[in-house]
């Protein structure tokens, strides 16, 4: 436990980081001693050297310059074991925790994320982390510093105690400096960090929004205010630089007083005592070293305040946000698949009502179509289905078992889905399809794709299944996106689909080949639609309307119409031409 005492004075979210990898930081923090303590060395050997030209002793003046060479030759060597060690071990870290990071994210609820900038988690990810390398860094400087300035006032106490005295009064005068300087670096470090993940957002977002920004002609307006927010970057860097550039210089000029006064001290003890200009050479360069130990401990000091806050803006944002529930068991290997809404009602955590006393049942094997404006609540109903939230009051039931007592990986497992909106990786197609189940074979890939209606056009690609595609699928139709998500969702084998009107936004042609791929998969499974098409919501079994979160009318396409209700008012109104497929007036 005694080497964990180096640790102690870090802030505790550092120290576990550190603690991690001290076996190689321990490695390098010794070549950091040896360093520091042949600097140290090199005080006498100045003494000699000088002395040995006062008596022009060029016997003695030839060995002291081998040994100049030898020392600084020993000097090289720990020298570059400290910045491979210390770096192995910067590198490690960072690893880690970016691997940490990432593994966080993908347990985060869904919440989090519709309340974060994406930007603004990517500067987490490289600004922050960035800094928050400089960590082993800081370690290296709290031994480096304190060595060479001990070690230096050892050699100036043992050739005059008086001056020694001299010397140390500026010590607590250095510290106070060091100490409140950093204290302010803190505080502008954090403006730094805070700025920055806004610039990176703005700048993600707008990347994203090109279309939008050139259909609206709206460059000017986001170029003004992507200005803005890197002159307020700009503002806050530089005075976080200004908070660094000041302590240099002002720990120099407290030193060169000290220095100056040393100088006229050793003059005086010259004069009056016989002082040798070898011991005042000495001295000044001794002097001078321990104004190095200082300088690094005070940049030590300030990478330490803007580590701590990068370390803060990691923990805050990421780190410690409550996970995602994982609590509840396991399923069964086969299951029936009904679902069952019992009197579920949700609030988002602003405070919005989404749903209002819903109940339904999907039997095993059926479909339901959700139908209903934008805002009706279509969405939430799938988004409780695969426990992305919890009902604020009621139960929703999977073959009687309350999903809530069911761990939220295995209950997912259960269900495929295939969104409106297809989201492909960058990669391989086999690779965006064995998302849907990493341990899947080859032959359950192409299984999936036949199934999908995918196999025809995978293999008239270049590479087939190993063909490369690009960031959201870019190199498919939309199309032969959708036909992959298909593929995807079916390779896990489900007993439920989710389907989020996954021929929308497709031509007449791709809508074909996908519905096909649909129709057929849908067979013998548990099927729930979020229907934005009423010629959709009639292929189901059962659909059920949705008005301002609550249920309006619930039943098949033919008992709906002859209930004559609000859904068969929409369906007339579609068919006369009044309305299109969405049920938009």
């Amino acid at each position: 436990m005694a080497e964990f005492r180096l640790f102690r004075k870090f802030d505790p979210r550092l120290s576990r980081e550190l603690k991690a990898q001290r076996k190689t930081i321990f490695k390098g923090l010794a070549c950091v001693a040896v360093t520091s303590l042949l600097t140290s060395l090199t005080i006498p050997v100045v003494k000699w050297i000088v002395s040995a030209i006062e008596q022009k002793n060029l016997t003695m003046i030839g060995w002291l310059a081998l040994g100049v060479v030898g020392l600084f030759g020993v000097k090289y060597w720990f020298t570059r074991g400290q910045a491979w060690y210390l770096s192995k071990a910067a590198n490690l870290m960072i690893a880690d925790l970016r691997v940490r990071l990432f593994d966080k994210l993908q347990r985060l609820p869904v919440s989090y994320f519709n309340s974060k900038r994406s930007g603004a988690i990517q500067s987490v990810l490289s600004n922050d982390v960035g800094v928050y390398q400089s960590a082993v860094m800081i370690v290296r400087d709290s031994i480096d510093g304190p060595i060479k300035a001990i070690g230096a006032i050892a050699a100036v106490i043992f050739m005059s105690w008086q001056l020694a005295i001299v010397a140390l009064l500026f010590v607590p005068v250095l510290a106070f400096v060091i100490q409140r300087n950093g204290k302010k670096m803190k505080a502008a470090q954090a403006k730094v960090q805070d700025d920055y993940a806004e610039l990176l957002a703005m700048t993600n977002e707008a990347l994203h929004g090109t279309r939008v920004v050139r259909a609206f002609g709206a460059e000017d307006r986001m170029r003004d205010i992507y200005r803005d927010h890197v002159n307020r970057t700009f503002a806050s860097s530089m005075k976080a630089v200004g908070r660094l550039a000041s302590l240099r210089p002002l720990v120099e000029l407290i030193g060169a007083v000290a220095l100056a006064l040393v100088i006229y001290l050793c003059g005086y003890l010259s004069v009056r005592t016989g002082f040798s200009v070898g011991d005042m050479a000495a001295l000044i360069y001794a002097l001078d070293v321990i104004n190095q130990g200082f300088r690094t401990l005070g940049y030590a000091n300030n990478t330490y305040q803007q580590v701590i806050a990068a370390t803060d803006r990691i923990y805050s944002e990421i780190l410690d946000v409550p996970e995602d529930s994982t609590s509840g068991g396991d399923l069964p290997g086969t299951i029936q698949g009904r679902i069952e809404f019992q009197n579920v009602s949700f609030e988002y955590p602003d405070g919005t009502e989404a749903l209002k006393d819903v109940s339904f049942v999907i039997e095993p094997g059926t479909s339901l179509a959700l139908v209903g404006p934008s805002g009706a609540g279509k969405s939430t109903v799938a988004d409780l289905l695969l426990r992305f939230y919890d009902p604020t009051s009621g139960r929703i039931l999977l073959d009687g078992q309350d999903i809530r007592e069911i761990n939220p990986t295995a209950l997912r497992h259960k269900i495929g889905v295939v969104p409106q909106q297809t989201f492909l990786f960058a990669g391989t197609i086999a690779d965006n399809i064995r998302l849907g189940a990493p341990e899947a074979t080859d032959d359950q890939i192409r299984a999936a794709a036949v199934a999908a209606h995918a196999d025809n056009f995978i293999n008239q690609s270049a590479e087939g299944y190993e063909t490369e595609i690009g960031e959201q699928g870019v190199g498919l139709s939309g199309g032969e996106r959708q036909r992959v998500a298909i593929a995807r969702a079916l390779v896990r084998l489900p007993s439920i689909l989710l389907l989020d009107e996954a021929t929308s936004a497709l031509d007449a042609e791709s809508e074909k080949a996908v519905q096909a791929a649909l129709d057929e998969i849908m067979r013998g499974r548990t099927t729930l639609y979020i229907a934005h098409r009423l010629t959709t919501a009639a292929r189901a079994d059962n659909i059920l309307m949705l008005s301002k979160g609550a249920v309006l009318e619930y039943g098949s396409h033919r008992s709906l119409l002859e209930a004559n209700g609000n859904y068969a008012a929409m369906y007339r109104a579609f068919n006369s031409g009044l309305i299109d497929e969405g049920g938009v007036l």
